[in-house]
This record gives C-alpha cells, structure tokens and sequence, in this order.
C-alpha cells in the first residue's frame, strides 16, 4: 500500500452543531417550524435524489449553474419537503456563510495523531471528497492541510463518488495504481463499494456501529484502525492485496 484516500465530511471533520440542527434554525427564522427529525429526514432524503439524479447524469456541479446552484436546489427541496414556500434568499445566503466557517467545523479527536503516523509508514494521504470549493480553505483553517499531498474535491473535477471518475483523478494526482491505494469513508455507498468498483481497496468508517456484521463489509470504527490495515505485519484486510 502507497497511498489512502480519506473522506472528509463525518470521516475527517462534522458540522457542529449537526446540519440538520443548523437548517431546523434557519426554517424557525422564516416561520416554518419542523421536529428535528423531520428535518434530517428531509436533508438525507434529498441527498438521495441527489444521488438519483447523479447517476442519471442529470446532476453536477457544472450542470446548470454550478454549485451556486446545486445549493440553491439542495436547499429549496429541504425547505419544501418541510412544508416551505419558495426559498428566501436571506436564508440561503446565511446557510452558505455558516457552512463556510471554520468555526462551525470539528476534527475528530484521534485525526491529526492518524495522519501524523501514516505520513511516518510513508503513505502518500490525499482528500477524496464530494464537496464544493469550500472545503480546501476549510481544511486550512481547520489545520489539516499540511497532512495531505493533495486534495480531490468533486465541484472541482466534475465527477463525484460513487463515479470511477474522481477515484481516477486521485490515483493520477498520487501517482499510485488502483491496487496501490486504500479510500477510507463514511458512505456504503459513495465510499465503500465507489472504491471498490474503481478497483481500489475499501475501509468503511463506521463509527456508530450500523453495519451489520458478516456482510462482506469490511468495516472500522475508528481511523485508528486504518494503520492496521496498512502495515505489512498485520497480514490481513487491504493491504494484502
């Protein structure tokens, strides 16, 4: 194993607060009041028609306006599948600010010690992320940066995970094979079997303990786990491919 590929959002970094917290305040602020609940079911909802819409070719950054856009989108069909009207611009211009802030951002506890220590196995680390523009600034601020040879965001490679194609930009940009790299994320579907259908080895992140075991998933519950999987020694999982 030369390089991993890690997620970032719920791998590297979380909203904090969560974002359907952040939504649900920013809806109460325009007079439409929903559960908690409702709201996260609208965001993952909406996340899934994304996905749809993906696969259809019928969704991308570059298509229609670009992530301006996308946003607008994602966030006008929350809004309305809570019972919302047309989205308010205030609103969405205020969202966009919050999520641009490092401030609102955490790193999990046990991610600078990880990077540190596959940077020491002499791992090439790169950011694989569906995310916009936002997030290479946000990683700098937030101190991850230095840690990384680079950073492969989908907004600015037009293609997403589960896509082959953003897989393929990474292992170019790492200068590493397929066989040659392990992607580590919090998606089954984006992470997990998108790495794996690229022809990369897979570690899904599976903090909460969701995944039943015996599937064919191989699993983590922490990033600590990913050393290893890495060193030789341990015999076992992607390094021995």
């Amino acid at each position: 194993m030369k390089a991993v590929f890690l997620d970032a959002g719920q791998t590297l970094l979380d909203a904090d607060p969560p974002v359907e917290a952040v939504y649900r305040n920013a809806f109460g602020a325009w007079g439409v009041t929903a559960a908690a609940g409702e709201v996260h079911r609208a965001v993952l909802e909406t996340w899934r028609d994304v996905a749809a819409r993906r696969a259809r070719g019928d969704e991308g950054w570059s298509i229609g306006g670009g992530e301006a856009s996308f946003w607008r989108r994602f966030v006008a069909e929350v809004f309305a599948r809570v019972g919302g009207g047309a989205l308010p611009d205030a609103m969405l211009a205020g969202l966009i600010r919050h999520f641009r802030n490092a401030a609102h951002w955490r790193v999990y506890a046990e991610v600078p010690a990880v990077l540190a220590a596959l940077r020491a196995e002499g791992m090439k680390l790169l950011v694989v992320s569906n995310w916009d523009s936002s997030l290479p600034p946000l990683l700098t601020e937030l101190g991850l940066t230095p840690f990384f040879d680079d950073v492969v965001v989908s907004t600015l490679v037009g293609s997403s995970k589960p896509s082959r194609g953003i897989f393929d930009v990474a292992l170019r940009r790492a200068g590493v094979t397929a066989d040659e790299a392990l992607h580590v994320g919090d998606s089954l579907h984006d992470d997990y079997h998108g790495a794996k259908a690229a022809g990369l080895g897979a570690l899904l992140l599976d903090r909460a303990g969701r995944v039943p075991k015996g599937d064919g998933v191989e699993t983590i519950g922490s990033l600590e786990e990913v050393l290893r999987h890495i060193r030789p020694a341990s015999g076992t999982g992607p390094a021995g491919r």
